[in-house]
């Protein structure tokens, strides 16, 4: 049995680690077991789809609708928590880490991409025989859902889009992280502090933002190879990358009207763009409402998929 010495060395380690995850310019990889530990739970599974071994948590009665959720870019499934919580009493909500991202982590082919991600979410769904789904994504993930929607439309009745990319994939000035020698900045230089400003960034108020959060996203960003497969999918999709057809089953947009990533215009434009859709918008909250703003953007969330 280990003594008070022991625990007492142990906690002092743990703020060392800390502190240099904090403030340190180099930040090395962490080993995916050791994360496994951490943020696996008793919902958790794997299964190997294409190349990747997908983490997925499937929660919710199975005679309800089910949604399945798709995370934003740097982030997991991790980022819907809020809308398990107040959904799964009603609706089957199955979420995944994408390849490249959470503990899912990279591909064995390291093949990424918005048309590799279609392909992988159209197999995930069939290995789990979800059928119909109404499909929910957020930033990135959105523009995912975009996509599969248009690509088969028998998989996805309804679509809702939470702040997400519409057709231009790359963000404007992105594209410099890919000049040689500067990618060594996303891949390695990455300190704790200056990822907590840039989720503090992606929020409406930045005070919203709980620090667990802060080290579960720096955490999972340092999963080995999740850093490379980042810059990889930025190579991957072409800026002027478009969708070839409108979506047209029913769709809800939500919006953070202080979304200083992707302004609330493009959510306008892009609810109008689809026949069947209706916008709502969230005052005072960023780029990631369902995590800033669970209990309203869930309750519109349910009141669509009723």
């Amino acid at each position: 049995m280990f003594g008070p010495a022991f625990t007492l060395g142990r906690a002092a380690g743990q703020v060392a680690l800390d502190s240099y995850a904090e403030v340190a310019p180099f930040q090395p990889d962490l080993p995916s077991s050791y994360l496994e530990r951490r943020y696996a739970n008793d919902a958790s599974g794997f299964v190997d789809i294409d190349g990747a071994r997908v983490h997925y948590r499937d929660e919710g009665p199975r005679d309800g609708p089910t949604l399945v959720a798709l995370h934003g870019m740097y982030s997991s499934l991790h980022t819907w928590d809020g809308w398990v919580d107040r959904l799964t009493d009603r609706v089957r909500v199955v979420r995944l880490d994408l390849p490249g991202f959470g503990l899912t982590g990279p591909t064995a082919e390291g093949g990424y991409g918005m048309a590799s991600y279609v392909d992988l979410l159209r197999a995930f769904c069939e290995r789990l025989d979800l059928g119909e789904v109404a499909l929910a994504g957020n930033s990135l993930g959105g523009g995912v859902a975009w996509r599969a929607a248009v690509a088969h439309p028998g998989l996805v009745d309804r679509l809702l889009l939470l702040d997400a990319v519409g057709r231009k994939v790359v963000p404007d000035g992105a594209g410099f992280l890919l000049q040689p020698g500067v990618s060594v900045v996303p891949r390695y230089l990455t300190p704790r502090a200056a990822f907590r400003a840039v989720l503090q960034d992606a929020y409406g108020d930045p005070s919203a933002l709980a620090s667990a959060d802060v080290r579960r996203y720096h955490d999972l960003l340092r999963r080995s190879g999740n850093r490379g497969a980042v810059l990889s999918l930025l190579r991957a999709a072409s800026p002027a990358e478009t969708t070839p057809a409108a979506v047209s089953c029913p769709t809800l947009v939500q919006w953070g009207e202080q979304d200083t990533w992707l302004s609330p215009s493009l959510g306008r434009k892009l609810a109008d763009e689809v026949p069947d859709a209706r916008l709502r918008t969230y005052e005072g909250v960023g780029h990631i409402p369902m995590e800033e703003a669970p209990a309203v953007t869930a309750a519109d969330a349910a009141d669509f998929l009723a």
